[in-house]
């Protein structure tokens, strides 16, 4: 089982396309706590239109999963959208968590949400979709993530595992 994270920065809907296709993602669930954006195209109305019409269905679980929410990763709403994400990758939906970050150790998204799967989850491998197209461990990429988006309940483990300035 695999889970892909992806920004979509300051991308042309086209070139954010295209980094979802040229890894197969099916269905993206978008994280942001506020589903809005300056680029007109990442506007969730927008957002939603452009990628189901290109063949990628599209979620919304930000109020839970959103990085400005106040929601606990021990919280049970919080685990069953967890879940939720991992029952779509077992129906064989090839699963990305979207967020506005480009970068993930900026972002909830390493932070928070894979951090979660981590620890929660050993078993399920979980991918960053770099700006360039570049994939990355998330695993080997944790110790980067900065302090100021590292989930409470993870600072300690994580810190322990590198230095959050990288």
């Amino acid at each position: 089982m695999e889970v892909w994270t992806i920004g979509h920065s300051n991308h042309s809907f086209e070139d954010f396309l295209g980094l979802l296709k040229q890894n197969q993602i099916t269905m993206l669930i978008d994280v942001r706590s506020k589903p809005v954006s300056r680029f007109p195209h990442f506007q969730r109305d927008n957002l939603i239109r452009g990628v189901r019409s290109n063949g990628v269905d599209y979620r919304y679980g930000g109020k839970v999963l959103g990085g400005l929410g106040d929601v606990q990763v021990t919280a049970p709403l919080f685990i069953a959208k967890m879940d939720a994400i991992l029952q779509f990758t077992e129906e064989g939906h090839r699963v990305a968590m979207m967020c506005s970050e480009g970068k993930p150790c900026e972002c909830h998204r390493a932070g928070k949400l894979t951090a979660w799967l981590h620890r929660e989850r050993p078993d399920v491998k979980t991918t960053h979709i770099m700006r360039n197209g570049a994939l990355v461990d998330a695993r080997s990429y944790e110790p980067k993530v900065i302090a100021e988006v590292t989930w409470p309940d993870f600072a300690s483990t994580m810190k322990d595992q590198g230095d959050f300035g990288i």
